[in-house]
């Protein structure tokens, strides 16, 4: 009879040790399983199921090559979404791998990024309105070969962050025949659209981030945060002059003045005391009304600058822009659990199951030196 009990013990044992084992192996790979059935997950892609390609060529300005960085589900399935992303820096610093977060989040939701590197302030004898030329090459050479892709080009997104939303917006006023001063682009690549903007913290209205003789920038108010960063000279090293030396410039670079019935939707968002002056973002908000574009705009608490509110933002701002490119919700990102290995349900699975397994083991041993 202990035998037959130590044996017995020794099969439930081991059928705990197989439930154990397939309790985390689910938690682990169900995500891949999920992500098998359509190009739109159940829930996001693990990231080793997402590919990066760096320094992808799209064009050459002034004897600099531009590139982009690529972010992709690895399984290449036509007709997704893709988002162009347009980094910050003020328009005078910054590179494509400065969106990396955002690349593999927009990847991890089966959808394609493609983070572009633009000529700076600094990179250009004409940064108004070169850079965003850059970023409008940019979008015609990514609608040109979406299909290799595995991209529409129907469904396009331009998404910035500070400079880069200021951009993005532009484009999304514009379009991409022509540069910000009204010129025909020579491209080899033809004219494309983007369906929707998302802009986290743009600049909207350059002239009201001037800093005249040290005197604090007319939408920066009483925020120190803005008033610190825009006495630099940052926005006339953009433009190229002063507001008083070129008024027209200073006009074709505001969101405020580009805002048309033709604008494309854009949601933004931005903090109540953060770099960007809330005068700026209210002036855009109320211009996009005034012309009757379809628009959302998200206000937050605080002093945080564009990527620093990405995770409360990410998910709502996400579902809005599939409605705009005409496709069902990404699945949203949790981004409280870091690691599946990590998390409580599994930890504490693991800690009791093997707890349970030790304990069962030991009845089994202790049968057999009573049975010898």
């Amino acid at each position: 009879m202990t035998r037959t009990r130590s044996s017995a013990v020794r099969v439930a044992a081991g059928s705990f040790a197989c439930a154990l084992l397939a309790l985390v192996g689910a938690s682990i790979l169900g995500p891949i399983a999920e992500a098998s059935a359509g190009s739109t997950p159940a829930t996001p892609l693990p990231s080793s199921a997402i590919t990066t390609t760096r320094n992808v060529t799209y064009t050459d300005a002034d004897g600099i090559t531009l590139t982009l960085d690529v972010y992709q589900p690895e399984e290449l399935t036509p007709g997704r979404p893709g988002v162009v992303l347009i980094h910050g820096g003020a328009w005078g610093s910054g590179q494509a791998k400065d969106l990396d977060a955002e690349g593999r989040l927009i990847a991890r939701e089966g959808w394609v990024a493609f983070s572009i590197n633009y000529r700076l302030a600094d990179q250009s004898s004409s940064p108004w309105p070169d850079e965003l030329t850059d970023v409008q090459r940019a979008i015609r050479w990514i609608s040109a070969h979406a299909e290799d892709y595995g991209v529409d080009n129907q469904k396009l997104v331009a998404m910035g962050l500070s400079a880069g939303g200021h951009l993005a917006s532009l484009v999304g006023e514009l379009g991409t025949t022509v540069d910000g001063i009204g010129r025909t682009i020579q491209d080899p690549n033809p004219p494309a659209q983007v369906k929707a903007v998302v802009a986290l913290s743009p600049p909207t209205e350059p002239m009201g981030l001037v800093s005249t003789d040290g005197d604090v920038p007319p939408d920066c108010t009483d925020n120190k945060i803005c008033t610190r960063f825009w006495r630099l000279p940052l926005v006339t090293n953009f433009i190229g002059c002063t507001p008083a030396e070129c008024p027209k410039s200073y006009d074709q670079a505001s969101l405020v003045s580009r805002a048309t019935p033709d604008t494309v939707p854009i949601w933004f968002a931005n903090s109540t005391s953060e770099i960007v002056g809330l005068p700026q973002a209210k002036a855009f908000d109320e211009a996009l009304t005034n012309v009757g574009v379809d628009h959302h705009f998200e206000l937050l608490d605080g002093t945080a600058h564009a990527d620093e509110y990405r995770s409360r933002v990410w998910n709502p701002m996400m579902e809005w822009t599939a409605a705009k490119v005409g496709v069902a919700p990404p699945p949203p990102i949790s981004f409280s659990s870091k690691n599946i290995l990590l998390s409580p349900v599994v930890v504490v699975s693991v800690v009791v199951g093997l707890a349970l397994l030790i304990a069962l083991l030991a009845v089994a041993l202790r049968d057999d030196d009573g049975a010898m």
